[in-house]
């Protein structure tokens, strides 16, 4: 996936990360992907207390170590299957997914307040991502979040979006 569709906007404390990406599934599967809790534990940095498909809160395990770094989170607005507002913690993700014939076009806003962690998230979300684009062709993915994505490229990646963002202070 390439490091070319994902742009960083903002200034002091309020900063977005904007990764989109084409994936050869339906839009329906792709929300599926995104909004069940099963799914979404096969791809993605935590595993919801509940399916996402209802305004409202939720708890969040992380995948490597359920004990810790637990999150409040809460669905804010959904519009099945194209769009799903949610909050991790104090960050807000805006998913919006578009039918392009056979695929879906998916572009995740991330909003958050620390410049500094621009390429630790856009590399984060380059593996779900990528976790999501195979979980979706029915591979067994690896699990590539927390401590795992170091077996992924994960440092390589990071070095790479912390040069296409410029170095933070």
């Amino acid at each position: 996936m390439s490091k070319q569709n994902c742009k960083l906007n903002g200034h002091d404390d309020e900063w977005e990360l904007i990764l989109t990406r084409k994936l050869d599934h339906p839009c329906v599967d792709v929300w599926n992907a995104l909004t069940q809790a099963d799914e979404l534990a096969k791809w993605g940095p935590f595993k919801p207390s509940r399916n996402l498909t209802e305004v409202g809160e939720v708890q969040l395990s992380h995948m490597n170590n359920p004990q810790e770094d637990a999150r409040q989170g809460f669905v804010l607005a959904l519009s099945p299957p194209n769009l799903l507002i949610f909050q991790w913690g104090d960050d807000i993700l805006r998913w919006e997914l578009r039918e392009a014939g056979q695929s879906t076009l998916l572009t995740l806003h991330h909003k958050f307040s620390d410049r500094r962690m621009a390429p630790s998230y856009a590399a984060g979300w380059h593996l779900c991502l990528r976790g999501l684009a195979g979980t979706l062709a029915g591979m067994n993915m690896p699990l590539m979040v927390g401590s795992e994505v170091l077996k992924f490229g994960y440092r390589e990646l990071y070095a790479d979006y912390e040069a296409i963002f410029g170095h933070s202070s």
